[in-house]
């Protein structure tokens, strides 16, 4: 059963502006863990897999926030990507969430639906 949805769109170009002015102290306070995926692709799509990734802890947030529950961007961990790609919640463990994420040219889009508590 759908509880709740939410969707989230973050610009690539502002993201590879936080990366230009703060470097690894921006993506260590968003990603704290998890985030080795994005490392490993080609320099210039490490801003889109990052942009990506924070459009889907919005989404997450703002879906949740549907249904009351708050949670921080720190308590969501994003690990692997493609069809590996998982979502944790650290202080959260009863909810399940079906997620999309996309990138192309100058944005980043994230779908996310919690369909019931555990």
């Amino acid at each position: 059963m759908l509880l709740s949805c939410g969707v989230d769109i973050v610009s690539i170009k502002r993201v590879e502006k936080l990366l230009e002015r703060y470097g690894d102290r921006f993506i260590k306070k968003v990603f704290p863990e998890g985030i080795e995926y994005c490392y490993q692709k080609r320099k210039g799509e490490l801003a889109g897999c990052i942009a990506a990734r924070f459009a889907l802890k919005e989404a997450i947030i703002k879906a949740l926030s549907g249904i009351e529950k708050k949670v921080t961007l720190s308590e969501i961990v994003i690990i692997g990507g493609g069809k590996n790609l998982e979502v944790k919640l650290k202080n959260h463990k009863e909810i399940q969430l079906i997620y999309s994420i996309s990138h192309e040219k100058d944005y980043a889009v994230a779908m996310v639906n919690v369909i019931k508590l555990k």
